[in-house]
């Protein structure tokens, strides 16, 4: 039920909240029946000009959409940009939203707006403290990774920078996989920064399923002097120049959607994505990682994204391709795969 008088002793710089629960049609008046995606639409053109700064629809963990038969497995490693085949949300049979404004009145309006609309209930609409947009910013501080350095959100101050071991990095989190939390985004920087500090080249480092492009910045932040940083998802392709130019890389770091077809080898090619994938990719993979003399490469090949199960396949197929035994690291049951020619 939403309150027919509005409320005087609320300042005027807070913001409005209008909770919706939304069904997956809903009979919109004037337009019919429509789903859950295109009534979120029609909010934004009927709302947009009404005062409406914001939608924030509900999430679905990994492990409740294993529950729901939504996702084949809790295992997931890139649940931060999900592409849209696995839209969770999209799959259950109701889901919350909230609708923001900049203020009281603008809320209380479209709560009758959006009650109008069958299968849309209205839950409440609350006022918000100015930073309560921001307090999910609470759950995020500086990642330790051993042997390369931290990862800071980014918006702490100072500037990316160091040496391996020693480097600092910042990072959008919650726009594409990769925030320095997960375990195989930490194997992944350590291998780089042990490739680095070995002498290894980055003259050229491709980035496979680069997510926030973290990997790839990084090579660029320890002096890689071109970065390829590759995602299908093409929605948080602005994120991933975002992040590099917070890092003071954006000049050395491309952003593409597919892998490259020809071109010069890469000094290091990294690939932080899920068994299949990799495996699907095997071929052009191998072919990516330079190779002075043809043979067994001259270049570094990080694979990650493997649980114990998955490693004999990828470490067979990446090895008979590449003609050595990659090196195998382990944390909290995340392996990573490293593919060098070590000192």
């Amino acid at each position: 039920m939403v309150d027919a008088e509005p409320s005087r002793s609320t300042p005027a710089d807070v913001s409005w909240v209008v909770d919706i629960s939304i069904a997956n049609a809903v009979e919109v008046p004037g337009l019919g029946l429509v789903d859950r995606g295109s009534f979120l639409e029609w909010v934004w053109q009927a709302l947009g000009d009404e005062g409406l700064v914001g939608i924030v629809e509900g999430e679905v963990s990994v492990e409740e959409a294993a529950r729901l038969g939504l996702a084949p497995t809790s295992l997931v490693i890139d649940a931060a940009a999900a592409p849209p085949d696995r839209d969770w949300v999209a799959g259950l049979p109701s889901a919350v939203a909230s609708c923001w404004f900049g203020g009281e009145a603008a809320a209380r309006a479209a709560a009758t707006v959006l009650a109008s609309a069958t299968g849309c209930d209205v839950r409440g609409i609350r006022s918000a403290e100015p930073d309560s947009a921001d307090s999910w910013r609470d759950a995020f501080s500086k990642v330790s990774v051993p042997g390369f350095g931290v990862v800071c959100p980014s918006w702490d101050e100072g500037i990316a920078g160091g040496g391996a071991g020693t480097t600092t990095v910042f990072i959008e989190p919650g726009v594409g996989f990769g925030t320095g939390l997960h375990a195989t985004t930490q194997l992944c920087l350590m291998a780089i920064a042990e490739w680095s500090r070995r002498g290894g080249a980055l003259g050229r480092v491709l980035d496979f399923g680069c997510g926030s492009g973290i990997l790839g910045i990084a090579a660029a932040v320890l002096g890689a002097a071109r970065v390829e940083a590759v995602e299908v998802d093409e929605r948080v392709h602005a994120a991933i120049h975002a992040n590099a130019d917070r890092n003071g890389v954006a000049h050395r770091v491309t952003v593409a959607a597919a892998l490259p077809v020809s071109g010069e080898p890469y000094d290091l090619v990294v690939a932080n994505i899920v068994g299949e994938v990799l495996l699907a990719h095997a071929d052009e993979l191998t072919r990516l990682v330079r190779r002075d003399d043809g043979a067994a490469p001259h270049g570094c090949l990080v694979l990650s994204g493997l649980r114990a199960e998955g490693v004999p396949r990828v470490a067979a197929r990446f090895s008979d391709l590449l003609g050595m035994p990659p090196h195998e690291h382990v944390a909290d049951g995340w392996y990573a795969l490293t593919f060098a020619r070590m000192a």
